[in-house]
């Protein structure tokens, strides 16, 4: 990449962030969590407390990279010693942050991501304000290796893998999804579907429009908290916040087909509503509401929500389905391929991290995570049964 000019700028002095968001997002690889549909509705719905820096690249071309940061103190220890960071598309906020970002990284014009990256790491060097930069389930882990200047550090704090099906190689091999599955998980889907079956005929549809979306989403929250109550837990819809967001983003996504309720019925009985963000011919399930208890046996209702799900996208010509982040078995199962995602620290040098390496903060060693060069080469892996 030639020469760039790479600057922090207060979100409040970039009032034509929106147009040029849409149009670096038309030349950059970026996932529906840093898609405009997903972040212009964060933006709205930030309490005025908070204050996000927008880091932007260009070159003579224009826009080259964008994304937001919210700078703030550490919860915790380091926030009794004065620790401050800088969070990509977070706040450090639990409640704001429980909307749950995956796939975080910059925006960056294709082909250029980890010059990007390098400007992000100068740029934030360069200044003496922050100690950690958090960067939640990122796929970017690789780039940002190579990308990260001495004396910087990074860290992997949480690793998962995010599993998916391949509905592309599907349809280039012309297999059917449930032949695509090992014996045991076909007997299983089958034995399932069958068991609904004597409700009546299986059927998916997705909401018609925002208004009838939205109603759907209100019972999918229903069930939802049904199940997390049962097991004493608060589920997604017990924050304000989440509700306030995610029903905005149905109300102005739905007829664009970014937010997509579907509805799973067997007969007269309802087996659940599954909530996916559908971006660049991929989907991603992103919540559901299941109905649970409907059956005295096979009473799996995620199990069919899925296969149906997965089979309507198949047939209409999608890429991928995409569990997202999450080591449960039915992912596992159900899927054909997985990737990891990191939940990286990127820290300066000082004696913070000195301290915590000699575990005098936290009382033991190596709390910072595993050192992101000793992390094992990512990328996609074909699942086996």
């Amino acid at each position: 990449m030639s020469s760039v000019d790479a600057e922090l700028i207060p979100l409040d002095d970039y009032p034509d962030i929106g147009g040029d968001w849409r149009r670096l997002e038309a030349d950059a690889e970026a996932s529906p969590f840093i898609a405009w549909p997903w972040v212009s509705v964060w933006i709205k719905h930030l309490p005025g407390r908070i204050a996000p820096f927008v880091f932007r690249v260009r070159d003579e071309r224009g826009i080259v990279a964008l994304a937001l940061l919210v700078y703030g103190r550490e919860r915790g220890i380091r926030g009794l010693l004065g620790g401050r960071s800088m969070r990509l598309q977070e706040t450090g906020d639990l409640d704001l942050d429980g909307i749950t970002i995956e796939y975080s990284g910059l925006l960056a014009r294709r082909g250029q991501e980890q010059a990007c990256y390098r400007a992000l790491f100068d740029t934030l060097a360069a200044k003496r304000f922050w100690h950690t930069l958090r960067m939640s389930a990122t796929a970017d882990t690789a780039i940002i290796r190579a990308a990260l200047p001495p004396p910087l550090r990074a860290f992997s704090v949480i690793e998962r893998p995010s599993y998916f099906v391949d509905l592309a190689a599907l349809r280039a091999e012309g297999s059917s999804y449930i032949d695509s599955r090992g014996a045991s998980t076909r007997s299983g889907l089958r034995r399932t579907q069958r068991a609904y079956e004597k409700h009546g005929p299986i059927e998916i549809r997705a909401a018609a429009d925002a208004t009838e979306a939205l109603a759907w989403l209100d019972e999918l929250r229903v069930l939802h908290e049904r199940y997390w109550e049962r097991k004493g837990k608060r589920g997604s819809f017990g924050s304000a916040f989440f509700c306030a967001f995610h029903a905005d983003l149905v109300r102005e996504n739905t007829a664009n087909g970014f937010a997509q309720l579907l509805r799973i019925t067997a007969g007269d009985l309802v087996v659940g509503y599954l909530y996916n963000l559908v971006w660049r011919r991929r989907a991603y399930f992103y919540n559901a509401g299941l109905n649970y208890g409907a059956l005295e046996k096979q009473d799996r209702p995620g199990f069919l929500a899925h296969r149906v799900a997965i089979e309507k996208y198949l047939a209409e010509g999608l890429e991928l389905y995409d569990f997202l982040a999450g080591d449960g078995d039915y992912k596992r199962m159900m899927s054909t391929h997985a990737r990891t995602l990191n939940w990286l620290t990127v820290r300066r040098p000082g004696w913070r991290l000195a301290l915590e390496t000699l575990g005098i903060l936290v009382g033991k060693r190596s709390s910072q995570g595993v050192p992101i060069e000793d992390l094992a080469p990512g990328g996609v892996v074909a699942l086996r049964e």
